[in-house]
């Protein structure tokens, strides 16, 4: 009898344990899921200040949270050049790719890579020209007349009018500054940066659009499972609050300013 009610309280040990442990798992990832990958690589693209190449970087917090909401599950970082991140994940060698933006304007079944299901955010995109030279969306677009074609630099591939490939931030900057491309199309956050610390004053800008925020993740049933796992962790990030506090040093509204403004400079255009 008493090796009866050593056999129950073990039993009952057992499913508590059980229990617990499934209670767990509904706040966690399913790691032992069969099938589901156990480690995913990420290759982000250097940006100053948001991806740099020491590995650190708002962005960079970002996918370190996404490894840390699962135990069973390893993400490793890797940071190299924009253009030999993205090709990773075409060729094989990564998992997932950031940053990337959402193109409204093109078929995404062309393309090499796929963009993620989830949207982890809004990138405010900026058009900077020669402050001499002001060049408006309406003139990008077509629907104002230039007396030539214009010269854009920014991400190639895009956007539904001619752009020339950016090599880097500051070098299509500096090329604008001196009058050498007519315009400059690039996310705020990252632009903005490299303008203030290269110091250029003659730059003007002007809010462009809003684009979503994705990830660029494999064709193929990899890419189903890599699309799974970051559909999954984007939620649990929104919902635990930590997406929105990450995210606030990453990308946000048009902030209208411009390069060299004073006082009285200010005071002039806001009453215009």
């Amino acid at each position: 009898m008493k090796h009866l009610r050593v056999g129950v309280l073990a039993g009952l040990m057992l499913l508590a344990m059980l229990l617990g442990m499934t209670g767990g798992d509904e706040e966690r990832l399913a790691a032992a899921e069969p099938g589901r990958p156990t480690h995913f690589s990420a290759y982000l693209g250097l940006l100053p200040g948001l991806i740099d190449s020491n590995g650190t970087g708002p962005f960079v917090d970002l996918v370190k949270a996404i490894a840390g909401l699962d135990d069973g599950v390893e993400v490793s970082v890797m940071v190299y050049p924009m253009s030999r991140a993205t090709r990773s994940v075409v060729v094989g060698e990564a998992d997932f790719n950031l940053p990337a933006l959402r193109n409204p304007y093109i078929d995404e079944s062309m393309l090499p890579y796929r963009f993620s299901s989830a949207t982890f955010g809004k990138v405010t995109h900026v058009l900077y020209s020669n402050s001499a030279a002001p060049i408006t969306p309406a003139m990008v677009l077509g629907y104002e007349y230039t007396k030539r074609d214009l010269l854009i630099e920014g991400v190639t591939d895009f956007w539904p009018f001619s752009v020339k490939r950016s090599l880097s931030l500051e070098q299509s900057l500096g090329k604008l500054s001196r009058g050498r491309i007519d315009a400059f199309l690039w996310a705020q956050e990252e632009a903005d940066f490299t303008l203030r610390k290269m110091g250029l004053t003659n730059i003007h800008r002007v809010y462009f659009g809003e684009f979503d925020d994705v990830f660029i993740i494999p064709k193929g049933p990899k890419g189903d499972a890599v699309d799974r796992f970051l559909t999954q962790s984007i939620e649990r990030l929104r919902a635990s609050g930590q997406l929105d506090k990450i995210y606030s040093g990453i990308h946000g509204p048009y902030q209208e300013w411009q390069p060299g403004e004073n006082a009285a400079t200010k005071a002039v255009r806001a009453a215009q």
